[in-house]
């Protein structure tokens, strides 16, 4: 690793981030779902609250909560939006170099990155050692650098 020029080094590097932040943005969106689901739930339970009992003459006294959490949805709706976005361009780019490598360096790199497998499991999955599935890692890690 030392022995690696520090160009090569800051592109594995950045390879790596690019690698993790795949995951994660995947992650952020699946919480925001369910952010977002949550909410829907509360506000259904109010709806049938406020639809099974008499209320006053006038105007709602729940509404106000009612609008706020449906303003709430509509937010976390438009930040999933916009981060999904984000993912589908960088889930592409990720996947499309991932396909340009050779095996077994794109199923490592697929195993671990876009299914979220560990090493450990990714080793049994090929029927390698893991310390071989390790090195093939790092391996497969500069060669996506690269591309």
């Amino acid at each position: 690793m030392q022995d690696r020029p520090e160009e090569l080094n800051k592109k594995i590097e950045g390879a790596k981030i690019e690698l993790r932040e795949y995951r994660d943005n995947i992650k952020y969106i699946e919480e925001k779902q369910n952010d977002a689901e949550e909410l829907r739930t509360r506000i259904e339970k109010i709806t049938s609250n406020l639809t099974g009992m008499p209320g006053p003459k006038g105007e709602n006294l729940d509404k106000a909560p009612f609008e706020e959490s449906l303003d709430r949805i509509q937010e976390i709706e438009k930040d999933c939006n916009k981060k999904l976005q984000e993912l589908l361009l960088k889930k592409y780019l990720v996947e499309n170099k991932i396909e340009q490598l050779d095996q077994p360096y794109k199923s490592i790199l697929y195993l671990k990155y876009i299914r979220g497998i560990n090493l450990f499991k990714v080793s049994e999955e090929l029927n390698y050692s893991y310390r071989h599935i390790k090195n093939l890692h790092q391996e497969a890690i500069e060669k996506y650098a690269n591309l």
